[in-house]
């Protein structure tokens, strides 16, 4: 989701940043400094983290310090001259040291810190790189604070399987044996993540004595043997089977052929003018003797869409035509006849392109003069049409995104598609003695694909195309896992997702920050730039690494503490309900620096979505 962007123009930016500073000793300058990503500091994520551990590290040095907020651009985006920008602010206002959190600033920390010189840069969860070029390029005035995935992996891998499911103080099962993991195999982090979530499946697999199965699956791996196409098919019925009363509705040169029960809002659409025509009106007729036709109740007869309020008689509505001169506008593709809408001259005429081939999405539209077009990168657009004919090609190319392929059987709609695609389907008209019910849609795998009609009894429908890698997850749901984990993928989200399609507990395991505010999560396994920052400031030294992981405590699992005991309001020591022996001890192993990578174990099998 794009996050709101300021309205106040960046040349405005040292007026509109907004800040808050630390006890500031009767100067102006302030020493610390925080740019954020664009979020602000109390984004329960990261950009707060960072802020609190600024923050304590100041009180407790007594020195000042200050954040600031850049805007995103309109795509949503934190440009490096933003913080470019950004960044000279901030040393114009005396910083010192200036933090800068995640793989949004790792180009700028490459290109610009090396213009101050005399400012330390700190670098959280990223590294110094090029534009163009991933690989490392150490700053002598950049610190980075890394954090440590595998040890995050394991973390999470072992609470996975010993957290189990409680309902208050009941336990409904003892541990989770069944378990998901959604990686990326291009994504070094998802890699990292994903290897130690394994070893600690396995760890603790070990140490309960209990069997543990898991599907594992790379979403985007070339190989990946997973079928997430479906169909989609309208469901007929017999008339006879009707409770209700049912009327017959004919429509000639249009779209709404059936039966239809008694009350039933059915929406009549003409079909795509004639050349040399266009609609004027519609006709009906009632086709039930003794009923007269003006009982046939349209919503309007100059509309060449409108609602018919259906009872009272069987009958016939027609299109009409009037002359008209026409020019044509021709949609052609390659390999396929081409689409022609006959428009009058000097008009607007509305086109869509025709649903990509397997695997590639719309890009664009050509055309000899593309200022007849509305908008050239949108599916559906206004063509500006004058006395003569236009031709238009849709581009498509290869999609970056999972797609999805949609049969409609028994109808239109077919092709392929992306998430957040609108998709259109319309029913053939039933056969004799049939009417339509609703539609089904099933997968592969014979199960429902959790899409969401607007009106799935309705003989045409729309629908938003779902996240194909939410429908991996939905499938290791269906085959019974009980937690799910997609550590460093950008696609995490897709988790959620499909935990929210169930009725039944299933859970996720956030990463990163506490995902719990999503639902359905179980547990998050927390990078801590909050310990990150203040352990960077108290052991600062350029063109270095500094490793946040279980040794400095920078790495953490939610609800899990490591001390058995606590205080209580009154200041009597009492037991830790939050504490869990086998965690505190896996913890100070990791912390410790053990080797427990280990090997696989006969308890664990894994289930490879790959072929």
């Amino acid at each position: 989701m794009k996050r709101l962007i300021p309205i106040l123009l960046v040349v405005l930016m040292t007026a509109s940043v907004m800040f808050t500073g630390c006890a500031n000793k009767g100067g102006t300058d302030f020493e610390l400094a925080l740019i954020t990503d664009g979020a602000s500091i109390s984004d329960k994520g990261y950009n707060q983290s960072a802020w609190n551990g600024l923050k304590a590290y100041a009180e407790e040095n007594s020195v000042t310090c200050r954040y600031y907020q850049p805007p995103l651009d309109e795509n949503g985006e934190l440009t490096k001259e933003t913080i470019a920008k950004y960044i000279d602010v901030a040393v114009n206002n005396g910083a010192k040291y200036i933090v800068l959190p995640g793989e949004s600033f790792a180009v700028s920390a490459y290109e610009t810190a090396p213009t101050y010189k005399d400012v330390k840069f700190i670098l959280l969860d990223a590294q110094p790189h090029s534009a163009d070029d991933p690989t490392l390029r150490i700053q002598s005035n950049v610190m980075c604070v890394s954090y440590d995935y595998y040890q995050g992996g394991f973390l999470a891998g072992y609470v996975s399987v010993t957290e189990g499911l409680k309902d208050g103080e009941k336990v409904i099962r003892e541990y989770n044996t069944k378990l998901g993991v959604l990686g990326s195999a291009y994504n070094e982090k998802s890699t990292k993540y994903t290897e130690g979530y394994m070893a600690g499946v396995n760890y603790a697999a070990d140490e309960i004595g209990v069997p543990v199965t898991v599907d594992y699956a790379l979403y985007n791996a070339d190989n990946l043997n997973y079928d997430y196409d479906f169909t989609v098919e309208p469901v007929y019925v017999d008339i006879s089977e009707a409770k209700e009363k049912t009327f017959k509705v004919t429509v000639v040169d249009g779209l709404g052929t059936g039966v239809y029960t008694e009350g039933e809002n059915v929406t009549i659409s003409a079909v795509t003018a004639p050349e040399g025509k266009v609609f004027d009106h519609w006709e009906v007729k009632s086709d039930t003797e003794g009923v007269r036709d003006k009982k046939v109740n349209i919503s309007s007869k100059k509309e060449s869409s409108m609602n018919l309020l259906v009872g009272d008689c069987d009958c016939t509505i027609t299109a009409v035509w009037t002359d008209v001169e026409t020019v044509p506008v021709e949609v052609k593709t390659d390999g396929a006849e081409a689409v022609v809408y006959n428009a009058p001259k000097n008009s607007d005429c509305w086109i869509e392109a025709p649903a990509a081939m397997p695997g590639y999405v719309f890009f664009e539209w050509k055309t000899a003069d593309e200022r007849v077009i509305e908008d050239k990168y949108s599916k559906g657009t206004t063509v500006h049409v004058g006395e003569s004919g236009v031709q238009l090609y849709p581009v498509y190319v290869k999609s970056e995104a999972p797609t999805f392929t949609v049969s409609v059987k028994n109808g239109t709609g077919s092709g392929s598609y992306v998430a957040g695609d609108n998709v259109k389907v319309v029913a053939d008209a039933p056969p004799e003695g049939k009417m339509f019910l609703k539609w089904e849609n099933i997968d592969s795998q014979g199960l429902s694909t959790g899409i969401s009609m607007d009106n799935e009894y309705c003989y045409h429908a729309e629908f938003e195309m779902v996240d194909r890698c939410a429908s991996i997850v939905e499938k290791m749901f269906d085959d019974g896992a009980e937690v799910v984990f997609a550590g460093g993928n950008e696609i995490s989200d897709s988790i959620y997702t499909a935990a929210h399609e169930f009725d039944y507990p299933v859970f996720c395991f956030g990463w990163g920050i506490d995902e719990g505010p999503k639902g359905c999560c179980l547990a998050s396994v927390v990078n801590d730039y909050e310990t990150g920052v203040k352990a960077a400031l108290e052991n600062y030294q350029g063109a270095s690494f500094i490793n946040c992981n279980c040794s400095r405590n920078g790495i953490f699992v939610t609800d899990k503490s490591l001390e058995q005991y606590t205080t209580d309001k009154k200041g009597n020591k009492v037991e830790n309900a939050s504490y869990s022996e086998g965690y505190a001890a896996l913890y100070k192993k990791l912390a410790d620096g053990e080797d427990l990578k280990g090997g696989k174990t006969s308890l664990v099998t894994v289930n490879y979505w790959i072929k």
